[in-house]
This record gives structure tokens, sequence and C-alpha cells, in this order.
């Protein structure tokens, strides 16, 4: 298997970029991001990796899977046009109500199913009035 450093070095030729340009895209120093590819560093931290993805102009739950954050299956289920996927994040909406592997918590304790969809139930009217006086 793979180190996530090397695939990141892969993804990023693919991109046809440089280190040096995925630090100016990313905001991420160089020299940070060849210690990673060249395995010197281990894996990034979620916000760092985010800050990653938006450099090489990925969804970030592509980048989280290959980092090891984000099973498979998660990654999945996240079908970015049921998410509405866009550089800024995720429809909330559709994580709460439709997400089937996606465990989603709150202050650190998981939200079943049903509270997940209950939740939603009850910020789906308060969020569009607020968005109505926008």
């Amino acid at each position: 298997m793979r180190e996530f450093g090397e695939e990141l070095r892969q993804l990023r030729k693919e991109k046809g970029l440089s280190i040096r340009k995925l630090s100016e895209l990313s905001g991420v120093a160089h020299s940070y991001l060849s210690q990673v590819e060249t395995g010197k560093r281990g894996i990034p931290k979620v916000e760092t990796l985010e800050k990653i993805a938006a450099g090489l102009n990925i969804p970030l739950p592509d980048l989280l899977e290959m980092a090891g954050y984000l099973p498979t299956e998660i990654v999945e289920d996240m079908q970015y046009e049921k998410l509405e996927h866009n550089p800024s994040g995720y429809d909330l909406y559709y994580l709460l109500k439709n997400s089937e592997h996606l465990k989603i918590y709150f202050k650190k304790k998981p939200l079943t199913k049903d509270l997940q969809i209950a939740v939603a139930n009850i910020l789906e009217p308060i969020v569009e009035e607020l968005l109505k006086r926008k």
C-alpha cells in the first residue's frame, strides 16, 4: 500500500503543479509539503488537508479518504451532487437527513439517525426564515 506522501505527490503531479505552486495556492509552506511527500512528516491535520484540497481544487473528502481520516464507504456516501459540494462546504440538511454512513456528533456525543433527522426538521424552518431576512 502506498504511503500518503507518495499519493499526494502523484496527485499534485497529475494536476501539473510544482510544490511551490501548490504552496502558493494552498497557503501551506512548500517545505512542509515536501516533507509530507517524502514521508519525513506524518499525515497532516484535517485543517491543513482542507487547505491542500483547496490548492489542488479537489473535494476535501477525497483527500481525507486518502489520508485515512474517512473510510471509503463514507466518501462513497458523500456523493457530491447530493451534497451540492462547493469549495466552502457541504449541505448540512443532506448530511443530517440522508447520510447513511457518516456519524455526526454534537459536543463529542454521537447523534442517532433519528436524532439527526429531528435536528434537521427543527433547523429547516428556522434557517429558511433567517435566509429570507438576508
